[in-house]
């Protein structure tokens, strides 16, 4: 059960910075009041005019979130600490991919996207799993 309750723990953590992180990026680029996320044309000509600051802003929502979900949950389990940060920042990884994939982003942006999330969660699980564990 600890071990459930550690994963969706960093889970949540992890989703509240995504959201947080949006939320900054919809304050700095609104979307136009007749706009549906799922018309990919409208929201690939949208994204075309974001400038670089919306998108170090969502690769650092990205990576904090991979970061605090692979912390969180590799402290709270009491063990196997090494894979439930691996399990936690993969089911971030996944959707952070999607999102990526899904519209016309610069190929820079994906790729830094793509390191940054996956090296701040890799050093997550590092350092939420080499803690000695008391119990």
């Amino acid at each position: 059960m600890r071990y459930v309750f550690g994963i969706f723990t960093g889970l949540v953590t992890a989703a509240l910075i995504l959201v947080m992180a949006q939320m900054i990026r919809e304050g700095m680029y609104p979307k136009p009041y007749d706009f549906s996320s799922d018309q990919i044309g409208k929201m690939n000509a949208w994204i075309a005019t974001w400038q670089r600051n919306a998108f170090i802003v969502v690769t650092i929502g990205h990576g904090l979130a991979a970061f605090a979900a692979g912390l969180i949950s590799s402290l709270t389990v009491g063990q196997s600490r090494m894979s439930a940060g691996i399990i936690s920042i993969c089911i971030v990884f996944i959707p952070v991919m999607v999102y990526l994939f899904t519209y016309s982003f610069p190929v820079w942006f994906v790729v830094t996207d793509t390191v940054v999330t996956a090296i701040l969660g890799f050093i997550s699980v590092t350092i939420g799993s080499s803690r000695v564990s008391d119990y």
